[in-house]
């Protein structure tokens, strides 16, 4: 069975006993370990009860395949479901894994929740629990531009706060990477924040500051201003921490807003005018380089942009092994697109 995230919710709600086995898997390992952590708690009651919760390395699925059945079919000492949490599965345990999902059905006692990484489509681990009817699988992968705001906000609002749009809106721009990541970034801005009730810009640029954003804007702008070496430079310190999908979908992101203000400068606007279209948080500190920018582009030279960036990350998601270097290209080749206006 093939979940999406509105199954994913209902069965930690209600953790169905007919589903025995559950394959968590995707290129946002801190999603996937965020989900993985969540269904052992919906079923154990606890993610780290010795009792009920047992950690299993998916190597020893391979080398000893009767270990995880025997831990699926024990019966908890003091009662209730249990869970058991396998690490590091791949392709190469699907055997395993599919002669242990033939037997284990009866799912009283334990849900067997799998921890993968990137799977594409054809892999067999995923068809196999995209098949079987008592077990699901469900992708992880980076948040979009609407989960990453949700995450945000309802991460402040447990504790007790609220952010200025300026600060939400670059958190949104320097976040959603990795939702682990994001979550540890959120977690020291709120210690930063102490009792203030609302987190200003300020903030949130001495809490999380140069390592969480500032090298992919300064990526995008060595892109949308043609500067060859900046660029390079940009995606080798980026590429370190960031995936390729998460660049691209940031350079979207900046044509995007460049398009809104080029085109009320086409349209004979003053300058001040098209910067507001910018609506950037750090605007006081990029408008010189905003301004060039947008002196640069063509209204029709960035469509052609955004498609490049388009095409680039449909190849980047069904050829994740180059996706570095497609990104790379992509970014360069855009770089040449302008001329001057």
């Amino acid at each position: 069975m093939k979940w999406d995230r509105r199954q994913f919710d209902a069965f930690l709600k209600s953790p169905a006993e007919k589903m025995a086995a559950v394959l968590v898997f995707g290129p946002d390992e801190g999603l996937v370990r965020e989900r993985v952590t969540a269904l052992v708690k919906a079923a154990a009651g606890s993610s780290d009860d010795p009792f009920r919760v047992v950690e299993i390395d998916g190597d020893a699925v391979r080398s000893d395949p009767a270990r995880l059945a025997d831990e699926a079919g024990a019966i908890s000492m003091l009662g209730g479901r249990r869970a058991i949490r396998i690490n590091g599965v791949t392709d190469g345990q699907a055997k395993a894994i599919e002669d242990f999902l033939e037997t284990h059905r009866d799912s009283r006692n334990a849900l067997v929740v799998f921890e993968g990484s990137d799977l594409p489509g054809r892999a067999a681990l995923r068809k196999l629990f995209e098949s079987v009817p008592h077990a699901a699988a469900i992708a992880c992968y980076h948040d979009s531009a609407g989960d990453l705001r949700g995450v945000i906000e309802a991460q402040l609002s447990a504790a007790g706060k609220s952010a200025a749009p300026a600060a939400l809106a670059y958190l949104e721009q320097s976040l959603g990477g990795d939702r682990g990541a994001t979550r540890s970034e959120l977690e020291k801005l709120i210690l930063y924040a102490g009792d203030a009730p609302r987190i200003e810009l300020d903030d949130v640029l001495a809490s999380i500051g140069h390592s969480a954003g500032i090298e992919l804007d300064d990526l995008n702008y060595a892109i949308a201003e043609g500067d060859r070496a900046a660029i390079e430079r940009q995606f080798d310190l980026n590429f370190t921490e960031t995936a390729p999908i998460m660049i691209l979908r940031g350079l979207a992101r900046h044509f995007l807003k460049l398009h809104g203000a080029v085109g009320r400068l086409e349209a004979g606007e003053p300058l001040q005018n098209a910067m507001a279209a910018l609506n950037s948080p750090m605007l006081w500190r990029d408008r010189p380089r905003l301004e060039k920018q947008c002196r640069r582009w063509s209204s029709r030279a960035i469509a052609r942009a955004l498609q490049k960036i388009a095409e680039a990350e449909a190849q980047a998601m069904r050829y994740r092994d180059i996706a570095e270097s497609l990104t790379r290209r992509a970014g360069l080749e855009i770089a040449q697109l302008p001329g001057r206006r």
